[in-house]
C-alpha cells in the first residue's frame, strides 16, 4: 500500500515524510544533508557525464572507429554505478540516436532503479535530481510526481533521507504538488 506524504514544518514547506523516509526538496547549491550517493542524468553512451577531456589515442583512426562499433550501448531506463565518493548512480534516460532523446518510461524506470540500488547497497541518504529535466524537456512537476510514486511504493529498510534536487525557487511548489498527490494515500 502506498505511503502518505506528511508535511514537516521547515519554515519553507520543502520537507516531508513519505513512510519512513524524510524527503527534502532543495536546490543543488543548498544540500539539506550529506548524501551517500547522487543520481546523474545520463545517455546510453555515457557522453553526458564525461569530463570532456580529450587525450591523444594510442591507436590509429581506423582502429578507433572499429573499436567504437564494438562497444554496446547501455539500456535506456537502466542504472549504472560509478564508484566515487559519494557514489554516482548513472540514470540512463537519453538515447542520442532517438528523437526526442528521452522517454517517460525510461525516466520512471531509472528513478525506480536508483532507489532500488540505494536500498540494495544499504545507503541511508540519496540525492535525486529531477532526472530528465537537465538534458530533456520533461516538466519538473511530472518528474517530482514519478519520484513520489516510486518512494510511496517502496518498502524501505535502509534509506532514511532523500534530497530531491530541484531548480531554485521551485522547491515549495514541488513539495506541495507531492503533498497534494500523496496526502490521501
Amino acid at each position: 500500500m502506498p505511503s502518505k506524504l506528511s508535511l514537516i514544518s521547515d519554515d519553507y514547506g520543502r520537507a516531508g515524510r513519505l513512510g519512513p523516509v524524510h524527503v527534502v526538496v532543495a536546490p543543488e547549491h543548498a544540500p539539506p544533508f550529506p548524501v551517500d550517493a547522487f543520481a546523474v542524468e545520463e545517455d546510453t553512451h555515457l557522453l553526458l557525464s564525461s569530463d570532456g577531456a580529450i587525450e591523444e589515442p594510442d591507436e590509429n583512426f581506423e582502429e578507433l572507429i572499429a573499436d567504437a562499433g564494438d562497444i554496446p550501448a547501455n539500456t535506456p531506463g537502466s542504472v549504472l554505478v560509478r564508484k566515487t565518493k559519494p557514489l554516482q548512480f548513472l540514470a540512463i534516460v537519453h538515447d542520442i540516436d532517438c528523437q526526442p532523446t528521452w522517454r517517460e518510461e525510461w525516466i520512471a524506470s531509472a528513478i525506480n532503479g536508483v532507489v532500488e540500488e540505494a536500498e540494495w547497497r544499504r545507503l541511508a541518504s540519496l540525492g535525486l535530481p529531477l532526472i530528465g529535466t537537465r538534458h530533456g524537456k520533461v516538466e519538473t512537476r511530472r518528474v517530482a510526481l514519478w519520484i513520489g510514486r516510486c518512494l510511496s511504493r517502496t518498502s524501505f529498510r535502509y534509506l532514511k533521507r532523500v534530497w530531491i534536487i530541484a531548480p531554485e525557487g521551485s522547491e515549495t511548489g514541488l513539495m506541495w504538488a507531492l503533498r497534494s498527490e500523496f496526502a490521501g494515500k
